[in-house]
């Protein structure tokens, strides 16, 4: 009790000497004024300093308030009461917003990740503030509430009307933050609109696209539109995409092209795993829809892009036709290709070296069974590890041999390879997994010759396995050796690496 009546006293003798020495009182409040601005435009380079401009700057503004209060004190009565409560009104009204600054903005939501409500923070402090406003009229200016409530009635009601749109966008943004069916960060869609929520506020909500456009929104807007939201309760996303396939291609053989393409994604989840159905018997074709799911909402359109890309490409090599619509008339003497099925298989062939021994007929029996497959930029023609039977020539476009994936190791590239570039030998002579990864790094078209196909050569006249075995001997020591090719092939009966190879080749040609 006793230091609270010391603590009094003190306050009452400062508070007389202040009034008693109203230039002592004005030069205080000056010298606030001073230290505030002068805080104001240190920080002002600040993100914090920025946010506080109005907190200092409503308290700068209280000051010099309070320095006319003090002048006026004697001998202007009523000036001192009115800039005396002004200056009250206006300090604690920047104390307070200078709290709900340091503590909501920083302390709560970035220090503490908590989630406070843009809107009813707005509110608790316009209520706030009209508290304040109110004691300070009624207490310092002995202002009966009442009457003047009672006379600004009639001004309430024209304001009111006049701002009823506005009044029913802010009443529709509590409404919307009272049931949180969106959070900052979800993708939305509301009516026409689609994007991410960047902020709602008291009367819009704003919404960026996927073109980077700001579509602000008003809440009335939101409130009778239905709004959905793809990144709640999961944020795994569900997408459609539709296609028609020829009738002429069975339905299993197109699902497996498509599944493919949808297992070589990796933004496609594997739980829940992808789908596709038979939808409908169209005019033109059989219809399917692909359903997979995604957790980057905001990539759809690339992912799509990539999807119906490399579905092209599958759907391509499993011979399988997108037809052309119903209504249009096409003659041709023979179906259409494009440009990288245009070539001529036999002189590709004739071009690779170890096919040399097998003469010109037998390289044009091989090009008779030989298949021309084309993969798209990004796809994978063989995967390291894989097994194989077969052997690839690349009639058009360039690839990239990568090692490293199979295994978990290092990935690099160890290889580039063009047109008239091979792949795949050990795995046609010798049924070897493939030793690397072959990815198309454009639009590329290569010739597949299969173990059916050279057994029927090589069956004929196996003889020509042993300069074949020497060749494949030489490359395939060449590539161990970071490809640095030998000067010259000695005698086979004097080779015995290419010996051996041929013992495994005429093994698994059971010859």
């Amino acid at each position: 009790m006793r230091a609270a009546g010391f603590g009094t006293d003190m306050l009452g003798d400062w508070s007389s000497l202040l009034g008693a020495h109203r230039l002592l009182a004005a030069g205080l409040c000056g010298a606030g004024v001073l230290l505030v601005l002068g805080l104001r435009a240190a920080l002002h380079r600040s993100r914090i300093g920025r946010r506080l401009d109005s907190a200092l700057t409503l308290l700068a503004v209280g000051l010099v308030f309070g320095a006319v209060a003090a002048l006026g004190r004697d001998a202007h009565a009523t000036l001192y009461q009115y800039a005396h409560a002004i200056s009250v009104a206006v300090v604690v009204i920047g104390v307070v917003r200078l709290a709900l600054i340091l503590f909501v903005d920083f302390h709560l939501r970035e220090r503490r990740g908590a989630a406070v409500s843009s809107i009813f923070r707005d509110v608790a402090s316009a209520v706030t503030y009209f508290l304040i406003i109110l004691l300070v009229l009624r207490l310092m200016l002995d202002i009966n509430l009442a009457s003047l409530i009672a006379t600004s009635a009639v001004l309430t009601a024209i304001i009111g009307l006049a701002l009823q749109d506005v009044l029913s966008s802010v009443i529709s943004g509590l409404a919307i933050e009272l049931e949180d069916p969106f959070a900052p960060g979800d993708w939305i869609r509301v009516g026409g609109y689609e994007g991410q929520v960047v902020e709602t506020g008291w009367r819009t909500t704003r919404i960026r696209t996927r073109t980077n456009e700001l579509v602000t929104l008003p809440n009335t807007h939101l409130a009778r539109e239905p709004v959905v939201n793809y990144s709640r309760p999961d944020v795994r996303a569900g997408d459609t995409l539709t296609f028609e396939a020829a009738y002429e291609a069975p339905p299993h053989a197109v699902k497996e092209a498509v599944l493919a393409v949808l297992g070589a994604e990796p933004a496609v989840l594997r739980d829940p795993p992808p789908e596709i159905r038979t939808l409908n018997y169209r005019e033109s074709g059989i219809e399917y829809a692909v359903r997979y799911f995604l957790m980057e909402f905001g990539e759809l359109e690339r992912i799509r892009d990539r999807l119906m890309t490399n579905l092209w490409y599958s759907l391509r090599r499993a011979g399988v036709r997108i037809p052309f619509p119903a209504r249009d008339l096409f003659l041709h003497e023979q179906a259409p290709v494009s440009a990288l099925e245009r070539g001529d298989v036999a002189t590709t062939l004739a071009r690779v070296e170890w096919f040399a021994p097998l003469g010109e007929e037998g390289i044009r029996a091989l090009a008779a069974h030989a298949r021309r497959l084309v993969f798209g930029r990004g796809e994978a023609i063989v995967r390291e590890g894989e097994p194989g039977d077969s052997f690839y020539v690349i009639e058009q476009g360039a690839v990239a041999v990568i090692i490293g994936r199979g295994d978990g190791g290092e990935v690099r590239a160890i290889a580039h390879l063009k047109a008239g570039d091979y792949f795949g030998e050990m795995s046609l002579l010798a049924g070897e997994p493939r030793s690397a990864t072959v990815v198309a790094q454009e639009d590329v078209a290569v010739l597949e010759v299969g173990r059916n196909a050279f057994q029927r050569i090589v069956a004929a006249d196996p003889a020509v396995l042993e300069p074949i075995s020497q060749l494949a001997a030489r490359r395939l020591d060449a590539q161990r050796e970071q490809r640095r090719a030998e000067a010259a092939i000695p005698p086979f009966e004097h080779d015995p690496a290419a010996q051996r190879l041929l013992q495994r080749i005429k093994a698994f040609f059971h010859l």
